[in-house]
């Protein structure tokens, strides 16, 4: 199956871009899961078997349980994203209820929408398995119709090698390749559906989420004429995040710059007086992830910071002569982290700074700060020892850089326009070891040259003590698309040739799920005539899709466009 079709079938699942076959027999419900809140949703299913999509809104990492009638634990996923998808089999004979709980590990409310969707012989199966590092697993799945067309797509963290056997458990299909998905055509089927196993076994070090897709061919029409299915909130609690109980909050002894400690699940409030600017910079020991909200003296929050790492950076301008500042550092961590604050006068910051070695232990995160004063060629690599992914921004926070292959090391180039700007490196360290990031500067145009990997590291974080993923991780990116994202020529012509005005045009990395954004936003591209764009997105990914409506809202989709190689896209 292409990786078009592969993303409208998980579309058409969640139900948030597509319509479901029958909508008029699907239920199609939106709930909000606030920060560390725990949501018990009763699905209530009178067919023999339903399709259970779930979808939050990429925000914030939430965790899954999925309870049979008879209590069994049916699905218990912890892993680093927002969705599941699964087939629930109805044991009964008539209807039965199931559990769906929804945890939300992030300091953000995450809007998430259920499907839910009896199955037919014509419905495609879609499920979602975390197959654990290191492990073989093995899970049985239906197939319907004359023939049905099975795939696999792992997360691209790791290499999967696969095995399906019938009912007789006879090998229909093996595959063994350096990758982490496989497709295969079932042929010769029973018309009333027959059971297969699919063994999947993970070569990597950390979890790959993957997706089973099983399409039917061949298949009676008939569709479900039962009680439809309904979904419904049956309680609200507090959820069980990863350190514990619920985190406290106390007020630090002291103000201003120095050294303090917040203890495991426990938010630290201290102030800080300013007088004119300020370069706020806030470093912890490494032993957990902090996580900082700054308000101004009228008690308003004018900026955070929920990554993975316990360094945060903010120049701070006081609009006054002096005004004091609230700090409230959270550590989401089970142990205790010292960390220093410093509040330092930009006059003393000469030069460029951020060269040296940085250590990053396994599965953390961390921040280099940079100022730079010059077009200057920045390299960033590690020991070697593990995958390291980099994000760069400006001092606003603009994306200016982003890396995240399968290795350890990065080169980018940074202009602040002849004066001195401040930026920052934040790096994902996605071994089960430590690894020093070295920070080296050299003159535009010398030719500082990265380090040389063996192979691609296996890529993907256990998991981690905080709620928000990295970017990516929620969805993944595909293998084999490395290097420089710089280094790629991604300018594309786009050309309609289909008769009409397009009035909405869309893009995204092959690797993902969702559209994004309508690119031509309130406007539109006329009838034969081209729009040339760069396509990208900041990962050093080559495949993208495209999609574009016309004025009689006539879909158009073109798939896995190689935008480094190929130079226009036809819409007809």
């Amino acid at each position: 199956m292409s990786m078009i079709s592969f993303r409208a079938t998980l579309l058409a699942c969640t139900g948030l871009f597509a319509a479901v076959s029958n909508p008029a027999l699907a239920a199609v419900d939106e709930y909000t899961v606030e920060s560390s809140q725990r949501l018990q949703i009763d699905l209530d299913v009178c067919s023999a078997e339903s399709q259970l999509a779930v979808r939050g809104d990429t925000g914030t990492d939430l965790d899954f349980e999925v309870n049979g009638p008879d209590g069994a634990t049916l699905l218990s996923d912890a892993g680093i994203d927002d969705y599941i998808s699964l087939v629930l089999e109805n044991e009964n004979e008539g209807c039965a209820t199931f559990d769906l709980y929804v945890s939300n590990l992030g300091e953000e409310k995450n809007d998430l929408t259920v499907v839910l969707t009896p199955i037919v012989e014509g419905s495609t199966r879609v499920v979602k398995l975390l197959v654990d590092g290191g492990t073989t697993e093995k899970h049985s799945f239906k197939a319907c119709g004359t023939s049905a067309r099975v795939s696999a797509r792992g997360d691209g963290d790791t290499d999967l090698d696969f095995i399906i056997r019938n009912a007789d458990g006879g090998i229909v299909h093996e595959d063994d390749a350096s990758s982490d998905e496989t497709s295969v055509e079932l042929a010769g089927l029973l018309s009333d559906c027959e059971r297969f196993e699919i063994e999947v076994t993970n070569l990597g070090g950390v979890y790959n989420a993957m997706m089973l897709v099983v399409e039917p061919e061949g298949y009676d029409p008939a569709e479900y004429s039962g009680t439809a299915p309904t979904t419904t909130l049956a309680a609200t609690t507090a959820a069980d995040g990863p350190g514990g109980p619920e985190i406290r909050t106390v007020e630090a002894e002291g103000s201003g710059p120095g050294n303090y400690t917040a203890a495991a699940n426990t938010r630290l409030l201290l102030n800080l007086p300013v007088c004119g600017t300020r370069r706020l910079e806030v470093r912890g020991s490494g032993s957990s992830d902090l996580d900082f909200a700054l308000s101004n003296s009228d008690g308003d929050e004018i900026y955070s910071d929920l990554d993975l790492s316990d360094m945060t950076f903010k120049t701070l301008d006081a609009p006054q002569e002096c005004e004091t500042y609230s700090l409230a550092v959270s550590n989401v961590g089970s142990v205790d982290n010292t960390f220093e604050v410093g509040l330092i006068d930009p006059a003393t910051r000469i030069g460029d700074i951020g060269e040296g070695d940085y250590p990053i232990r396994a599965n953390t995160s961390t921040k280099v700060a940079l100022q730079i004063c010059g077009k200057t060629k920045i390299s960033a690599r590690g020991g070697g020892e593990t995958d390291l992914d980099f994000d760069v921004t400006d001092g606003t926070g603009n994306s200016v850089h982003s890396d995240y292959d399968m290795t350890d090391a990065t080169e980018f180039t940074l202009d602040p326009e002849g004066t001195c700007k401040d930026y920052q490196i934040s790096v994902s360290n996605l071994g089960n070891t430590g690894n020093t990031l070295t920070v080296a500067f050299g003159k535009e145009g010398v030719n500082t040259a990265l380090r040389q990997q063996d192979g691609p590291f296996v890529a993907g974080p256990t998991r981690p003590i905080s709620g928000i993923a990295r970017p990516g991780q929620i969805v993944g990116f595909r293998k084999g698309l490395t290097g420089s994202a710089e280094a790629l020529n991604r300018k594309v012509s786009l050309f309609n040739n289909t008769g009409e005005a397009l009035i909405s045009l869309y893009w995204s990395n092959s690797a993902t799920i969702g559209w994004g954004d309508d690119r031509l936003s309130s406007s539109s591209l006329a009838r034969d005539q081209q729009w040339n764009v760069e396509v990208t997105d900041g990962s050093a990914a080559c495949l993208f899709d495209f999609r574009a409506v016309t004025e009689t809202d006539r879909e158009i989709e073109v798939g896995q466009v190689n935008v480094c190689e190929t130079g226009t896209v036809m819409f007809e």
